[in-house]
């Protein structure tokens, strides 16, 4: 259940939901440590598959994807031009990067497609753009539950109200900086 439910959110995470995947992988960590790992290999086999979609959607009809990439919350025209043009100056730094700065991975796939980037490239590109995040947020997550876990009296309420403020928090300020 855990693993196609990961593999569903890099999917849907990587076309049109605006929600990353890190959202249930630190969940899990916290809470079903025996299968982060494999849910963290799901989302990445999802993620690449959701990318192709997009790529492939990107190379037939560049200026439809882009418009369609305009109506996910926090990406805009500005966003998707600003990264294409990355992309173009230095790829493999930029999707590295990308992973890091909040630019979604749709767009990665979207400009990838639309500029003719080579499809064995991107998709090896892919793996570096999503997988060292997602491999920092668990082993993060992964050492707060156990201090939590040997410290509190509670550690499943202590763990569940972090969870819910961290994201929170982390939406809040996201959505106010990029935009809704």
């Amino acid at each position: 259940m855990w693993l196609v439910a990961a593999a569903a959110w890099g999917l849907a995470e990587a076309t049109l939901f605006f929600i990353v995947p890190d959202v249930l992988l630190t969940w899990l960590a916290g809470f079903r440590p025996r299968v982060v790992w494999s849910a963290v290999a799901a989302c990445l086999a999802g993620a690449l598959a959701g990318g192709l979609v997009m790529y492939l959607a990107a190379a037939g009809a560049p200026g439809r994807m882009r418009a369609l990439l305009e109506t996910v919350p926090a990406v805009s025209g500005a966003l998707v031009a600003e990264t294409g043009s990355a992309l173009e100056e230095g790829y493999g730094r930029r999707m590295l990067s990308a992973g890091f700065s909040g630019v979604p991975y749709k767009i990665l796939a979207v400009e990838s497609g639309a500029r003719g980037q080579g499809l064995a490239t991107f998709l090896g590109w892919s793996v570096l753009a999503r997988l060292p995040r997602w491999v920092l947020v668990v082993l993060l997550a992964r050492g707060v539950a156990a201090v939590v876990r040997a410290r509190a009296a509670r550690p499943d309420r202590v763990l569940w109200a972090m969870w819910a403020a961290v994201w929170g928090i982390v939406y809040v300020v996201y959505f106010s900086v990029m935009g809704w």
